[in-house]
C-alpha cells in the first residue's frame, strides 16, 4: 500500500497535493505539520476531509497527538522522540490508526503487547540492509504488524523495500515535487500492486 506524506515546502499547496494523490487512488495520507501552524492544519483538514471520506481514505497527522484529536482525523504516525503509543491510544481511542517509527530491535521489543497498527522503518537512516534486518526480526518474533518503508523513497526503492519485507511504502518528495502528482502517484500504486497481488496469491495457498 502507498502512504503519501505531505510536504509544506513543495511548490504545490498541501491541499492540492492531497487532492491529486486522492484522485490517483492513494487512500492513505499523512499530514506532516512541519512548517504549518496548528490553525493551518485544522483548516486544511476541514477542507480536504470531505474528499477523504468520499474516497474512503485514511487521514493521519504526524507526531502531534493532541492536534490529531482536535482536528478529528483518523490517527497519528509517531516519529522517534515524539508521543508514546500508549498515550496516543488513550487520547485518540480504540478506532484510531497509530503508526510508530522503529530504528532498532529494542524499540521493536517495546511494542510487544502495545495497541499499535503498523511500524515505520526509515530507509534513509537504516538503508536497505537495516530495513531487511528489522523485518526479519519481526518475523522471528511473530509480530504481524504491517511494515512501512519511509524516508527518501523513490520509484527505484519500492521493489527493494518490498522484497526486504515491507508491506508498503511512504513517499513524499518524489511525488510532491513532480510536475504531475496524480500521474506519478498512479505509477507508484501500480508498482506496489504487483506485490499486493503476490501476497494475495501466497495467502490463498496457505
Amino acid at each position: 500500500m502507498l502512504q503519501y506524506v505531505t510536504d509544506a515546502a513543495a511548490k504545490r499547496s498541501v491541499e492540492d497535493q492531497i487532492k491529486d494523490v486522492l484522485d490517483a487512488g492513494c487512500n492513505w495520507i499523512t499530514i506532516d505539520p512541519t512548517g504549518m501552524s496548528d490553525k493551518d492544519v485544522k483548516s486544511l483538514v476541514e477542507k480536504i476531509m470531505p474528499a477523504c471520506l468520499e474516497k474512503q481514505a485514511f487521514l493521519l497527522i504526524k507526531d502531534k497527538t493532541d492536534l490529531a484529536k482536535e482536528a478529528n482525523v483518523g490517527g497519528v504516525v509517531l516519529s522517534q522522540n515524539s508521543d508514546t503509543p500508549s498515550h496516543a491510544r488513550m487520547a485518540l481511542g480504540a478506532a484510531a490508526v497509530i503508526g510508530v517509527e522503529v530504528a532498532d530491535t529494542q524499540q521493536i521489543d517495546r511494542l510487544i503487547g502495545l495497541d499499535v497498527d503498523y511500524v515505520v522503518m526509515s530507509y534513509k537512516d537504516l538503508g536497505i540492509d537495516g530495513v531487511r534486518n528489522l523485518c526479519s526480526y519481526m518475523e522471528q518474533k511473530e509480530m504481524e504488524l504491517p511494515r512501512v518503508g519511509a524516508g527518501g523513497v523513490g520509484y527505484d526503492d519500492i521493489a527493494p523495500l518490498m522484497d526486504a519485507g515491507c508491506n508498503g511504502v511512504a513517499m513524499s518528495e518524489a511525488l510532491a515535487d513532480a510536475e504531475d502528482i496524480e500521474a506519478e502517484t498512479s505509477k507508484a500504486i501500480k508498482l506496489l500492486k504487483v506485490y499486493e497481488e503476490k501476497e494475495q496469491e501466497r495467502l490463498k495457498k496457505q
